[in-house]
């Protein structure tokens, strides 16, 4: 097949997790033997240097970050960043030109959060897949506010990590879509299982307020900093490390000064510099401590993280908030759930008695039902039926 994979990759500061598992869909479908071309939508005010002072593109850290990304992996050939959207050009590998032709043969546009909005794709690649990663946000704003901005409207597929969502498992509203599930895609060998028993901390690199709390039906469905303050004193319980690798917060800020007060090891995500040192964090690590985003474990919604994948795939043992994933996934073994404070206790005190086996445990789970090469031909499945009919309205 020709598939293009849409998706935020050079937005500063630079996520190394974001674009880890962008690449994963890109590298993956590639080593499957499909035909893949990466694109990305750049707007004229995300583009800012080093310092992130507002530059012209060409002299962006967006430009250089993507053209070193796609060199990386050998995609620069294969790889498209437009920038202004409609009203723009190709910036850095393909031309538009050379774009529009691709997309005139493409079989299909999977399009990660809705961000490839270029008309000149959309109109011409013959079947548009809207892959959702934030579970209950999306249906909310959508519900709530009838946003276009979600582009939705535009899609035929609709896939979401969320595993729970559109089944009676969740009470968020699906929006009259059929949406099919899907988990993150790991391509395995890029994450060698480097287990190691001497590591100490459990680990998590998290958003402290990725997202505006939405209210909905009298109810508030909120950002991560409310399950933060929930778990605050979990590392005073169970005497561990614990250490998070936070985006945009403030040392002033009240649930920062709880989790410190508590133990909490915190430092800067924007720290971890590029996709090297994002393994390294990981590899750095014990386990990963996963706290969820609060509109998550509200909703039931079954999300399930790339970065959770990634610290499987390292042969990291995983002690995650449960969001009603493990309905759907064994857990257990590697893979252990909580949504009390007693419960996350016992979760480290299991991981630390029988550590290799919930390490080797760890690894199996990512290889059984996270390998990109049996979620990406799923993936691809459920975006080959029929055109749906129902639109969100």
């Amino acid at each position: 097949m020709k598939i293009i994979v849409g998706g935020v990759i050079s937005l500063q500061p630079f996520s190394a997790g974001n674009a880890w598992d962008r690449l994963h869909y890109a590298i993956g479908l590639r080593r499957l033997g499909h035909d893949v071309l990466f694109v990305e939508e750049i707007a004229p005010d995300w583009c800012v240097d080093r310092q992130g002072r507002p530059v012209p593109l060409e002299r962006s850290m967006n430009r250089q970050v993507f053209h070193d990304l796609m060199r990386r992996f050998q995609l620069e050939e294969c790889a498209c960043q437009i920038y202004n959207g409609n009203g723009g050009e190709a910036t850095a590998g393909m031309s538009r030109q050379s774009l529009v032709r691709w997309a005139k043969e493409a079989d299909l546009l999977i399009n990660i959060s809705g961000h490839v909005r270029a008309e000149d794709v959309l109109s011409h690649v013959k079947r548009r897949a809207y892959l959702d990663q934030d579970p209950v946000f999306t249906q909310l704003w959508k519900a709530s506010y009838s946003s276009k901005s979600l582009n939705l409207e535009r899609h035929d597929v609709f896939l979401t990590v969320g595993l729970n969502i559109g089944t009676p498992r969740s009470h968020i509203p699906d929006c009259g879509l059929p949406w099919r599930h899907t988990l993150p895609p790991v391509v395995v060998d890029c994450w060698p299982d480097r287990a190691d028993s001497k590591r100490s901390r459990f680990t998590t690199i998290a958003s402290w307020c990725g997202f505006k709390d939405l209210s909905y039906r009298g109810e508030w469905y909120q950002s991560k900093y409310v399950e933060f303050a929930r778990f605050a004193g979990l590392p005073k319980a169970v005497r561990q490390e614990f250490q998070v690798a936070l985006k945009d917060y403030r040392e002033q800020d009240e649930g920062i000064r709880l989790l410190r007060e508590n133990g909490w090891i915190l430092s800067r995500a924007g720290d971890i510099a590029d996709l090297d040192g994002y393994q390294e964090f990981i590899f750095q690590s014990r386990a990963e401590i996963g706290i969820a985003q609060n509109a998550y474990v509200k909703g039931r919604s079954g999300w399930f993280s790339d970065r959770t994948g990634q610290y499987l795939a390292s042969g990291r043992p995983v002690l995650l908030e449960s969001t009603g994933f493990e309905q759907q996934l064994p857990a257990g073994d590697g893979v252990l759930t909580f949504s009390t404070m007693e419960e996350a206790a016992a979760g480290v005190e299991a991981i630390n008695r029988k550590y290799e086996h919930h390490c080797r445990a760890a690894r199996e789970f990512a290889m059984e039902n996270l390998d990109s090469t049996k979620v990406l031909p799923r993936i691809l499945e459920l975006c080959g039926s029929r055109r749906e009919e129902a639109l969100c309205r």
